[in-house]
């Protein structure tokens, strides 16, 4: 009994061992055999799937088939993406003020200023002033003509032609600043203006009702002196203003070119002894009150004199 249990208990543990040990190696070496294929699948698949990605890519852009637009975070596409600046300044158009003033020689002043109505109607403008006076060689005629500012220079130039031109100067001022502002404070008011209407509308009570009214007669009064103001800067704007003096030809601006000989200085002598005795009177007259007035004092101290003489002077003289 002991002999065959004693080879029994010697198989057991060796069949046990010779049993199990070879398939769990298999198993381990058949396991770490495998990770390498799987990773090499792997990357195999990706490498397919981008090579595929990138061929319909560049298959699309060569046959010139655009994708889908891309969206933005906001739902829209980015061709649709103002690239414009969200708060960008806001161009203004120019506004300016034109003025100009001419002066002109004209051998018939009433016929001249006739000439310039014409001409300024033709070019699409008015005449607000009219003011003529004297007569004859002394009479002049200043007119102010309102013009589109495009025809300025024609109107000047057609001006000039009515005479002899004297004088020119043309000025501009830029006034968009000025506009811009008038207008946005006259925006402002009306909107402010609403809102106190809608306030009197819904209030109850006496005392803010009152309130109310009085600040809306205020701003009221305002709007109405910026309006004013709007509409002489834009009828300014609109319309440039030019200034025509007229003059006649004055008989004494003709100069005499026979300057010389007897008749010529005998004028010039008579002239120069009016001029003398004009001067001589005028200083005789001048200084007359101050002569009368030493007169005066001269005979007082005469006076004065004689009354001091002693009495016996006169005696001594005769005895002697």
């Amino acid at each position: 009994m002991t002999g065959p249990r004693t080879t029994f208990a010697h198989l057991a543990p060796q069949g046990r061992g010779h049993a199990a040990g070879p398939p769990a190696r298999r198993r381990a070496r058949g396991a770490r055999s495998v990770w390498p294929v799987l990773i090499l699948a792997a990357g195999l698949v990706l490498t397919g799937c981008s090579g595929g990605i990138d061929d319909a890519t560049t298959s699309g852009a060569d046959s010139g088939v655009a994708g889908p637009p891309v969206q933005d975070e906001s739902g829209g596409s980015a061709e649709d993406v103002d690239t414009a600046l969200p708060f960008a300044p806001e161009i203004l158009d120019r506004e300016v003020i034109t003025t100009a003033e001419i002066r002109v020689r004209s051998e018939d002043v009433t016929r001249d200023a006739e000439r310039a109505a014409l001409l300024v109607d033709t070019a699409g403008g008015q005449i607000t002033g009219d003011v003529r006076g004297g007569a004859d060689e002394q009479q002049t005629a200043d007119l102010v003509l309102r013009v589109p500012p495009g025809a300025v220079s024609e109107v000047l130039s057609g001006l000039a032609e009515l005479g002899e031109e004297l004088s020119r100067s043309v000025s501009s001022e830029d006034v968009t600043t000025i506009v811009a502002d008038v207008d946005s404070r006259v925006q402002s008011l009306q909107a402010s203006l609403d809102r106190l209407r809608g306030l009197i509308a819904d209030a109850s009570d006496i005392t803010d009702l009152v309130t109310l009214e009085r600040e809306l007669a205020g701003r009221e009064t305002e709007l109405e002196s910026l309006q004013a103001q709007q509409r002489a800067l834009n009828d300014q704007v609109a319309l440039a203003t030019v200034t025509l003096h007229l003059v006649a030809i004055r008989a004494d601006a003709v100069v005499d070119d026979d300057s010389t000989g007897f008749l010529a200085g005998l004028s010039d002598g008579w002239n120069a002894f009016v001029t003398v005795g004009a001067g001589l009177l005028t200083a005789v007259g001048a200084a007359l009150p101050f002569l009368g007035l030493l007169a005066l004092l001269g005979g007082a101290g005469v006076l004065v004199a004689r009354r001091r003489r002693p009495s016996g002077a006169p005696a001594a003289v005769e005895s002697a």
